[in-house]
């Protein structure tokens, strides 16, 4: 059975089987340009959606290599068609600025009568950074972030209200009972992080909650979620964003703060780039918002995700991000309580 307004299917829908049926419908919305659909299921694909290979034809494009995509949330489609009417990334050349997410071929928020949500993206040909995981291609998705940001903010469209702040209250308790209850290493340290954790909540929150809302965030800023093309012939490096299900109205460090904590403990995967200092020098160079209490934003932010850490281990981390979790909380609350 299919939902109203979200464009997602119940749980106990089969989205391949939904997919198959829409097929004909799909193909006679593109206008014959749409070839027939080989579908399957990408192991980066989370919730109830189905993909499908397929190929576009038309005189602009010729043949073009796609993706078919459904159900799609309806802010997902929104931002991928609003930064998707562009030319394909295969035809980027050296001295151009690449596109940070996909060309859309086709899209629609309504399918056979239903409101389902469905798009159809160039393929892309390279790999996803966390399958290319490179100083390069680090590089590429820093860069392909900041274009993001530019972009969407480019729309002109007004940005409201940010996500409600998570009960940062609630989570820590939910972290010290997990210690409490749980065998961890440097549990007394762990204990004492936490309550100068809490102690910071009233300035730390007053701070966060009166940031600058100066862009539109990707949401889910991780290597899986970009793809990665290497170099050839006159083109150049790039990345791609990807799975732009989770954008919304923000403030830039919260991307940037996002990817650095998943390589806590890790840092070497990351050769050397800081995501923070890195986000923040390409903004300033593209000529987008940058403050000067940016970096204290952005501890913040690591101090309240990395209190956490615990209640997520073996979801997020391991020792040594835990290690590198307890460091980020007593450095953070300290220099907050002084």
């Amino acid at each position: 059975m299919i939902a109203s307004g979200n464009g997602q299917t119940d749980a106990g829908d089969d989205p391949a089987a939904l997919a198959r049926s829409l097929e004909p419908v799909i193909r006679t919305s593109c206008e014959g340009r749409l070839g027939e659909i080989e579908w399957f299921r990408a192991s980066w694909q989370r919730g109830g959606a189905a993909t499908g290979y397929s190929t576009w034809s038309d005189n602009e494009t010729g043949d073009v290599p796609v993706i078919v995509k459904l159900p799609v949330g309806s802010t997902e489609l929104n931002w991928t068609v609003r930064l998707g009417d562009h030319g394909l990334d295969r035809d980027v050349v050296n001295g151009q600025t690449p596109h940070p997410t996909p060309r859309v071929l086709g899209s629609g928020a309504e399918l056979g009568g239903h409101d389902l949500g469905w798009l159809v993206i160039e393929r892309l040909e390279g790999k996803t950074v966390a399958g290319d995981l490179t100083e390069r291609s680090m590089t590429g998705l820093l860069n392909a972030a900041v274009e993001f940001q530019a972009r969407a903010d480019a729309q002109g469209i007004a940005m409201g209200e940010p996500p409600a702040t998570p009960d940062w209250s609630g989570a820590l308790e939910q972290s010290k009972v997990w210690v409490r209850d749980n065998p961890i290493d440097e549990a007394k340290r762990w204990k004492k992080a936490i309550a100068a954790a809490h102690k910071t909540l009233p300035v730390a929150l007053s701070k966060w909650e009166s940031r600058s809302i100066n862009t539109w965030c990707h949401g889910d800023l991780h290597p899986g979620n970009a793809m990665h093309m290497e170099p050839h012939s006159d083109h150049p490096d790039r990345c791609v964003l990807i799975d732009l299900a989770l954008v919304h109205a923000g403030h830039w460090v919260e991307d940037a703060v996002y990817l650095e904590h998943l390589f806590w403990g890790h840092e070497e995967k990351l050769f050397g780039i800081k995501p923070v200092r890195q986000m923040r020098k390409l903004r300033k160079e593209r000529g987008l918002a940058v403050e000067e209490h940016d970096s204290e934003l952005a501890d913040i932010k690591r101090m309240l995700m990395a209190a956490c850490a615990p209640s997520f281990f073996g979801v997020e981390g391991d020792s040594k991000y835990l290690s590198r979790a307890l460091e980020l909380t007593e450095r953070i609350s300290s220099k907050l309580l002084a």
